[in-house]
Formats: structure tokens, C-alpha cells, sequence
């Protein structure tokens, strides 16, 4: 039989949706793109690390403190554990703390395989191969902006004919939205999945149930809206306006910080479309700062995630080191590289 007029859909009888076998010429497309990564992160001084294909929850579940645990077992919105956890971050965190009294570079990146669950019943399973980024000692503005300039670079010597945009959010001024509200650990899982989800009908009834005043409700909707950089002004003065003095103080510093990073992103990066939108709060398990994700156009999904998270390393080491990173889905560079060709 003719190899060539062999139907394609015979993959699909062998190999499960979401699975793929690479082939001679899709392997060969697939390592000259990660050398040319690897070349790229290795000018910028970051040192390539391995990671197990596999990590054992129970391993070390022991020494994690309360509300990182969540981050060990993917689970479905009813609660139904679907797979061990695959957080690629907490495996590069959690191994380099163990090795703390080495003396190594602490910017790291790897490519690493992992399995994605959807968190829908009856979801697939993807196997995702993910290219990740990581500075342990790290996560003031500049280093934040010098790491998505090497996402830029990687982006144009990939797929220079789509551009992105980057959505920031921030998870300690989320914080300080919760603590204004004043709602239980509960009130807060389902105000992340509707303020994520941009569930505005949701949103109203919630917080008619939990007797919401006028004022925080329209801090609420507020929250909704994603702000062009150029609107934050704004954006801070009809918070000023809603907000009484005391409450406004509670927010006024991470204001204060997020303008002071746009202000130099504008300076630096100002040719890439950025948005804040300060319901992106996809993390809240030990993101501390900026979160950002990346999207290309008509693709909901996002091509690219990362952001700062200051507390995790200490987690397992008692020694206080700062870190923020990024992580990108290579499948997705590829589908998008083999859309344009």
C-alpha cells in the first residue's frame, strides 16, 4: 500500500487525542527549534537543569506549608483528584533548594514533558512539552522585563509574523481587594473562578449573597474590565472615588508599584501590546507579585504564562531567596509555526 495515500486519521487509531508521535522530519523541526532556544537562553546566562519525569507527591508533601499543598494533585471543579500534580515551577524550586549549598548558577531553564488535565469533566489529557525559564535570587522590575525581552527574542526568531500580547495581573493587590472584602478562604475560590471567567451574572449574584455593600460591588465590576497601560490613571481614580480613605490606603502601595513597572515597561518593551487586568488571578497558591500571561489572536488559551513568586523557595529551605520565571507550551509555537508556513 501507498505510504503517502494512507489517510491520516489512522495516527488517531493508535495514538490517544492529545498524544502525538513526531516523526523523522517533525523530530528534526522540533530539536533545531530548542537548539536555537537553548542558544538564546545560554547567551543571557541561564543554565540548562533536568528534571524527573515523574515526581512523587508524598515525597515530599510533608514539608510543604498550608495552601501549597493544593499544587501536589490537580484536581476538577468538584474536587476529584485527575493526576498528580505536574507544576513544572515547584519541581525547578523544590530541586534547587535541595541542592541550596551548591555553589550554581541560579538562572535555570529546561524543557521538560508534562501531562495536562483540564479541569472539566470528562476532560482529555494533553502531554505538553514545556520550555521554562527560572531566577532563584531575583524578582525586582528590571529582572521581570529582562526576562520577557528574552521571550521577545525567542518569539521573533520563531514566529516573527504573530505577534502577542501580554495580560498582567498582580496577586498581591488581589490580596488587598480580599482583605477590603473581608470573605472567607471559601468566598474567595468562587470570586477568582468568576472574576477569571469574566462571569459578570455570577459575580452580582455572589455578592448579593454575601450582602456585599454598593461600593464594594463596584469596586467588583471594576475589576473586571482589562485597562490599557495608558488608562491606569484613570482607572486608579474611579477606585479613589468608590473607595473610603482607609480602604484606598490598602490598595495605594501595590498601585503605587504597578504604575511604577508600567512606567519603565513603556521606557523598555513599549513596542509590545501589554494590558493590566486585575482579574487575571489564574494563582494564587505562591504568585506574590506580577502574573502575566500571553496570547496570540484568535487563540483563547494562552500561549505563554509566568511571573514572581518570592516566598516558594523559602518554603523548603527557611532561607529567604526571591524568584520569578516563565513557561511556554512548545506545542503551541509549533502549531502556530506550522499555521504560517
Amino acid at each position: 500500500m501507498n505510504q503517502k495515500n494512507k489517510s491520516i486519521s489512522s495516527e488517531q487509531k493508535w495514538i490517544p487525542d492529545g498524544f502525538h508521535f513526531l516523526g523523522p522530519e517533525e523530530s528534526k523541526n522540533r530539536r533545531n527549534l530548542l537548539q536555537s532556544f537553548s542558544e538564546l537562553f545560554e547567551r543571557e546566562g541561564y543554565s540548562e537543569i533536568s528534571l524527573p519525569s515523574f515526581d512523587y507527591s508524598n515525597s515530599f508533601r510533608s514539608h510543604l506549608d498550608h495552601g501549597l499543598e493544593s499544587l501536589l494533585v490537580t484536581k476538577d471543579w468538584d474536587g476529584n483528584e485527575l493526576s498528580p500534580g505536574v507544576d513544572l515551577t515547584l519541581q525547578v524550586v523544590k530541586g534547587m533548594a535541595a541542592r541550596s549549598h551548591w555553589e550554581e548558577n541560579q538562572n535555570v531553564f529546561y524543557f521538560a514533558r508534562k501531562i495536562r488535565d483540564h479541569k472539566k469533566r470528562n476532560a482529555s489529557r494533553r502531554e505538553i512539552l514545556q520550555v521554562g525559564v527560572e531566577s532563584l535570587g531575583k524578582s525586582d522590575t528590571n529582572h521581570i522585563i529582562s526576562q520577557i525581552k528574552i521571550l521577545h527574542q525567542l518569539w521573533k526568531a520563531s514566529v516573527p509574523s504573530e505577534p502577542f500580547t501580554i495580560v498582567f495581573g498582580h496577586s498581591s493587590f488581589f490580596r488587598s481587594v480580599l482583605e477590603i472584602l473581608g470573605w472567607n478562604e471559601e468566598q474567595t475560590k468562587v470570586l477568582r473562578q468568576f472574576l477569571y471567567t469574566k462571569n459578570l451574572p455570577e459575580l452580582v449574584s455572589l455578592a448579593a449573597r454575601e450582602n456585599t455593600s454598593e461600593p464594594h460591588m463596584e469596586m467588583i465590576q471594576l475589576l473586571l474590565r482589562p485597562i490599557p497601560v495608558s488608562e491606569m490613571p484613570k482607572f486608579q481614580n474611579s477606585l479613589q472615588k468608590i473607595l473610603s480613605p482607609k480602604e484606598w490606603d490598602t490598595l495605594k502601595g501595590d498601585l503605587e508599584s504597578i504604575t511604577s513597572f508600567f512606567a519603565e515597561w513603556s521606557k523598555v518593551l513599549g513596542e509590545i501590546p501589554c494590558i493590566w487586568d486585575p482579574s487575571l488571578v489564574r494563582d494564587l497558591s505562591y504568585y506574590t507579585g506580577f502574573m502575566f500571561q500571553g496570547y496570540v489572536e484568535r487563540d483563547p488559551e494562552p500561549v505563554f504564562a509566568g511571573g514572581v513568586y518570592n516566598e516558594l523557595y523559602e518554603s523548603f529551605t527557611g532561607i529567604k531567596k526571591d524568584a520569578c520565571g516563565f513557561a511556554l507550551h512548545l506545542d503551541s509555537i509549533e502549531e502556530i509555526v506550522n499555521k504560517v508556513k
